[in-house]
């Protein structure tokens, strides 16, 4: 018994709580599973890069740090006569001395010089000062007439300090001696100087390219780190923090070693067990999967640049722009191959030198772009995709909809209000895409289920009602209540006289077949006006009018219907009196009043009927047909409401069986007509 009972009960539990199961275990945990492996192989990667650059661009331009500042080769140089790329060794020497005359913190080179030299054009300081006010109108090649106070020179050609420049009066090797000896100094005045190294091998760098041995001596062996690695599409967004040369030492990047240097502080020996980068005390460089996210202020030309000739012709004093800060010095100039997209430029590529800057802005600021790890970005996974799922299955189409409106502009709001706010990078791409699939899928989900109900439903009610009914019940549900509930309705029962005697002269087979043949006939009939078929008890048939559709004339509906069955049996006749040599006769009976209506059963079955006193004295009615000899009977609850459109025949008053009043009984005769 205990067992019987309690899988009655987890039958009826399950039965109640079958969309929910089937919600989840269908659809929603394979959807929700696929997300999540989706976000762990980085298949929203690319998506989250392409808003992540969005949100740069709508952060819009900041301030960058005050402690940096650019000397650029740039095109314009270049337009202006300078020498063509690579520029001689030792007039780079004069840049950097320029630069030193400022009170630079440190100066970091964002150039290579791992080669020596196979230039003989030598800037020499003595020779560098005659010519530096006509710079690169003397290395144009040309001869100028310059007026001065002293009267009019002529630089060019034939003159002594080009000619010594031109001439190569110096071996190449001045021009590695020349460079060294501008470092060196720079150092012995106090100012710190990185030079560029670049990895050998590319990712799991083996091995770096040191600049000539000369000039790494003059730097006291201070290199930094210039190799870049774009992402997956292209675009440049994060720095390398550190490299190892062949022995294994760790190499950092040239904004760490800018940025150590301008702090007065070592780098350790080597990152962190998780890759992070201790600057000092008081700043960690946050470092995932060997780079960081580059924190950019603004696009190209967002940080302070000076072009190298300005610098070099001395005609300005930079110890403002310069004095107490990193200076970097790199090419800007298109020729150099060393520009690239970023999630700000676009089409206007960012050159390498001004990433450094950015890179070494983001140490300083420490505006590191932190993000939540996997495994909370799984959970936020399963969270949205549980919630849009759940929009969109089980509440209203509309609360669905605004449902899911807000969620999207929830997750949309939290990731860029807490990149701008906070510099924590939410994912974004991947929470949009489970709202919009979870709630897309429970929503086709719920449409299939509704349809499939519906049309469960429309077979079912199509069995006891008309087409039109059926369609209307279907569009208004609401207004059909098909829950049990109080009626006045017109009860029509129906009867085939004499039917056992009739099916005792046939084989079983026969009987099904001329019954199929009646029934279909009259639940036309029955259809056609509107009457609902409750059900078809052997040969007869009850039926009700006025649910779930109402109507205000449903006594009138019920006896054109009882007209029309007993009229039509002439198309039935001829096939019976074939078969079993007796006609066809029916008995109906009509009865207007209150019953219960609607779906009344179990929870394994219901039926949708009517229930009640009228029921049964319908049936009592109809029994009487067969004593009368009366086709047609109605009682007197329903006399009042036909007996304007047809003819009727009084039988006074009788008692019915099992009720205590007596019944007032008319027989429908026909349809009154205008003359009648």
């Amino acid at each position: 018994m205990l067992i019987s009972w309690l899988r009655e009960k987890g039958s009826k539990k399950l039965l109640k709580h079958f969309t929910l199961k089937r919600l989840y275990l269908v659809y929603s945990l394979p959807l929700i599973i696929a997300l999540c492996l989706l976000s762990v192989f980085d298949v929203f990667q690319q998506p989250d890069y392409f808003f992540l650059d969005r949100a740069f661009k709508w952060h819009g331009t900041r301030e960058p740090r005050p402690e940096l500042a650019i000397v650029a080769i740039s095109e314009q140089d270049f337009e202006q006569g300078a020498p063509r790329w690579p520029w001689p060794r030792s007039l780079m020497a004069r840049l950097i001395d320029q630069i030193v005359a400022s009170g630079p913190a440190v100066i970091v080179i964002d150039i290579l010089y791992t080669e020596r030299t196979n230039t003989e054009t030598v800037f020499t300081r003595d020779q560098f000062t005659k010519i530096q006010p006509y710079l690169y109108q003397v290395l144009s090649g040309k001869e100028l007439e310059i007026q001065s106070r002293h009267g009019t020179r002529v630089i060019g050609p034939g003159t002594t300090a080009f000619d010594l420049v031109a001439s190569g009066a110096e071996t190449a090797q001045a021009q590695d001696l020349e460079l060294a000896a501008a470092v060196r100094q720079a150092i012995d005045n106090g100012v710190k100087v990185v030079l560029a190294v670049q990895t050998i091998s590319g990712k799991g760098v083996s091995g770096l390219g040191y600049p000539y041995p000369e000039l790494a001596e003059a730097s006291n062996y201070s290199f930094g780190l210039v190799g870049v690695r774009l992402d997956a599409d292209g675009v440049l967004r994060r720095y390398i923090p550190y490299g190892r040369d062949k022995d294994g030492k760790f190499i950092y990047g040239l904004a760490l070693e800018g940025v150590a240097r301008l702090k007065g502080i070592e780098l350790p020996a080597r990152p962190l067990a998780n890759g992070d980068v201790p600057i000092g005390e008081d700043s960690l460089v946050k470092v995932r999967d060997g780079r960081f996210l580059v924190n950019y202020n603004g696009p190209p030309g967002t940080y302070p640049i000076w072009t190298a000739g300005d610098v070099l012709r001395g005609e300005e004093d930079f110890s403002e722009q310069f004095n107490g800060r990193i200076v970097f010095i790199g090419i800007t100039d298109p020729s150099s191959e060393d520009l690239h997209p970023t999630p700000y430029s676009g089409t206007h590529r960012m050159s390498g030198v001004e990433f450094h800057a950015a890179a070494a802005d983001t140490i300083l600021s420490r505006a590191y772009i932190s993000s939540p790890p996997s495994s909370l970005r799984i959970l936020l996974l399963v969270i949205l995709g549980l919630g849009s799922i759940a929009l969109g299955r089980f509440t209203r189409p509309l609360w669905g909809l605004s449902g899911t409106v807000i969620m999207l502009t929830t997750v949309a709001g939290s990731w860029f209000g807490s990149f701008v706010g906070g510099n924590f990078l939410l994912p974004v791409s991947g929470p949009l895409a489970t709202v919009l699939s979870g709630y897309a899928f429970a929503l086709v989900d719920r449409v299939s289920v509704e349809q499939v109900e519906k049309q469960q439903a429309r077979s079912m009610l199509s069995r006891y009602l008309s087409p039109n009914v059926v369609r209307e019940v279907l569009r208004n549900p609401l207004d059909a209540q098909l829950k049990g509930r109080r009626a006045h309705l017109t009860v029509l029962f129906s009867d085939i006289r004499g039917f056992t005697t009739l099916a005792e002269k046939l084989e079983p087979e026969e009987v099904v077949e001329l019954l199929n043949k009646y029934l279909t006939v009259m639940s036309e009939i029955i259809f056609r006006h509107g009457g609902t078929v409750d059900k078809f008890q052997g040969d007869g048939i009850l039926v009700f009018f006025g649910a779930p559709q109402p109507y205000e004339d449903q006594g009138e509906r019920a006896v054109r219907t009882a007209l029309e069955m007993r009229d039509r049996l002439s198309e039935l006749q001829q096939e019976w009196v074939d078969r079993s040599e007796d006609s066809l006769r029916i008995g109906i009976a009509i009865h207007s009043g209150e019953v219960m209506v609607g779906n009344i059963g179990s929870q394994l079955r219901m039926e949708y009927t009517v229930i009640g006193d009228t029921v049964n004295l319908a049936s009592r009615l109809q029994d009487l047909t067969k004593e009368l000899n009366a086709s047609i009977l109605i009682s007197g609850s329903t006399q009042p409401l036909v007996q304007h459109m047809c003819q009727l025949r009084t039988f006074g008053s009788a008692q019915i069986r099992g009720r205590q009043q007596p019944v007032d009984i008319y027989e429908v005769l026909e349809l009154k007509t205008e003359d009648s």
